[in-house]
């Protein structure tokens, strides 16, 4: 089936107003705090590093002290947003009308999967960094090579950016097919864009700069309003917490419409779905 961006756009947009109040809850629980929490717990240490630019020993003692606690943070914050992406997903999909506390048990029973998929698709990205990196540093020893290098790089950014468009379908082949096999789950999501993928890459291309433009103007917005309490304390943080938080629940929601707009198309319609048509 050819992928139609502009009926993916209309059916997520769709969906996710017709699910505003649930979705946005789920959201500002997975998305709003941990984005907000993540701007006041990085305040410090992001301030300390821009105070330490010109002190390399004393900027990489703060790095070693704080690499834990990020470290740490980043992982709580992965599996707290793979859970909200995969509620909302249940929420929008499941045909049995869950509640929240289901989809979250859903999200919650769905997200070794993830962890899984996760997991094989970094050690895969590594072990291509690894022996490019080393087919790079061997090139590059040669002479004369130069350009070779350059256009190896690019091979190796496409390569990576098409890859990631083949697996963008993971979370709703797990949630919305019931595959909970990471293997399977990466196979599924590679089948399922066969066909499509530049025009998936333009279509999530797209996304982006709009989003990256949004951000801009909200950012902007956001300066304005830091920049009046600017002598208060904590208050324009917790401003730029806040508006950081919202973009991205708003974000995570619409995102999670366009991925179940997307396999909708490209999955077809569920056994379940063509079977109500004939009850």
């Amino acid at each position: 089936m050819q992928f139609d961006s502009n009926r993916a756009w209309r059916e997520a947009t769709a969906s996710a107003n017709a699910n505003r109040e649930v979705l946005l809850a789920v959201a500002g629980v997975f998305f709003l705090l941990p984005g907000f929490a993540s701007v006041m717990f990085l305040s410090d240490f992001q301030a300390d590093m821009l105070a330490n630019l010109g002190n390399p020993a004393a900027a990489k003692r703060i790095m070693a002290g704080m690499t834990g606690p990020v470290v740490g943070f980043a992982l709580v914050s992965f599996i707290l947003q793979s859970l909200g992406y995969l509620a909302m997903l249940a929420l929008l999909t499941d045909r049995a009308r869950p509640t929240v506390g289901e989809a979250l048990g859903s999200a919650i029973r769905a997200l070794p999967a993830v962890i899984g998929a996760a997991l094989l698709f970094f050690a895969g990205y590594f072990l291509a960094v690894v022996v490019f990196a080393m087919l790079a540093a061997g090139l590059g020893s040669v002479g004369g090579l130069g350009a070779l290098v350059a256009v190896l790089v690019l091979l190796f950014v496409a390569a990576m950016v098409y890859s990631m468009v083949k697996l963008s379908l993971i979370l709703p082949v797990i949630v919305i097919d019931n595959v909970h096999n990471p293997v399977a789950a990466l196979v599924r999501s590679w089948r399922l864009t066969k066909g499509n993928s530049l025009r998936l890459f333009v279509f999530y291309l797209l996304l982006s700069v709009v989003y990256l433009v949004v951000v801009m103007v909200i950012g902007m917005i956001s300066m304005a309003l830091v920049a009046l309490f600017a002598g208060q304390g904590k208050v324009s943080l917790l401003i730029g917490g806040l508006v950081s938080g919202v973009i991205g629940a708003a974000a995570s929601v619409l995102l999670t419409a366009i991925l179940a707009a997307i396999h909708r198309q490209l999955a077809g319609p569920s056994p379940e779905a063509i079977g109500a048509t004939f009850d």
